[in-house]
């Protein structure tokens, strides 16, 4: 396959994403509900590649150390953990700035690291993350919001009568059934919470800023934000964009 490749980890609260570098080149990506599917896809490369450094972004400290353990035991590779603390292409205005989400920090680092001016970066997974940079590359803070299922979940866990439904997108504006209004009220309420804090942000930024979606739902959002870009890996090449800025000591 490749002669040396580099692995990224995104440790997210609903699935595990993971991508192989060679050079510049994202070669493979895969996804995993647990840290088991996960080791077994990477042990699968690993067969076929010989992984050299690791680089690992994770919200849920747990899995990343289960998740480790069981690398540890696959390669010998030495990994690259992504932080507040490690050189970055951006300054953080966040109080304290080791409370910036790796998954919220890795995104932006990539997503602004070879572009001018403002921008702004949406990750709409479990949580909806809305962040904003300047046009100095600072960090200014973001907006974190329920995903759709998260908010499908609360409905039907905190109502007597409210059902889960399937999170697709209904017709018209009005809901017809129980069901449709609910459709309605999740998922066009989801895109339309994350458009007026589009708004808001821009306002607040005072100069057009280039708008980067990634995460799960990201196509939820494309046809409210046409002019956005979308990079469905855009936090695995920004945990690899950090392991360059960050080379391992010799």
């Amino acid at each position: 396959m490749f002669r040396s490749t580099w692995l990224t980890i995104d440790i997210g609260n609903s699935s595990t994403k993971i991508g192989l570098f060679s050079g510049d080149d994202l070669v493979n990506t895969a996804n995993g509900d647990s840290a088991e599917e996960i080791l077994e896809i990477i042990s699968d490369w690993q067969a076929e590649t010989s992984i050299v450094r690791i680089g690992l972004c994770s919200v849920v400290p747990q899995q990343s150390d289960f998740l480790l353990s069981g690398m540890n035991q696959l390669s010998g590779a030495p990994v690259f953990r992504v932080s507040s603390g490690v050189r970055l292409p951006l300054q953080i205005d966040h109080t304290p700035a080791e409370t910036l989400g790796p998954d919220r920090l890795a995104a932006a680092c990539y997503a602004t690291h070879n572009q001018s001016g403002a921008h702004i970066i949406i990750d709409a997974g479990s949580a909806i993350t809305i962040d904003a940079v300047s046009n100095n590359k600072t960090f200014l803070g973001g907006v974190i919001m329920p995903g759709p299922e998260i908010a499908n979940l609360a409905l039907t866990n905190h109502t007597a009568q409210l059902p889960e439904i399937p999170l697709t997108l209904p017709d018209g504006v009005l809901g017809r059934s129980t069901v449709e209004a609910l459709q309605h009220g999740i998922v066009h309420g989801t895109a339309d919470a994350v458009m007026g804090a589009i708004v808001r942000i821009k306002e607040a930024l005072a100069s057009t800023a280039t708008i980067t979606i990634t995460g799960g739902w990201h196509s939820l959002l494309v046809d409210k934000v046409p002019e956005a870009q979308i990079d469905p890996h855009l936090v695995l090449r920004g945990i690899r964009l950090l392991m360059l800025l960050n080379p391992q000591p010799a």
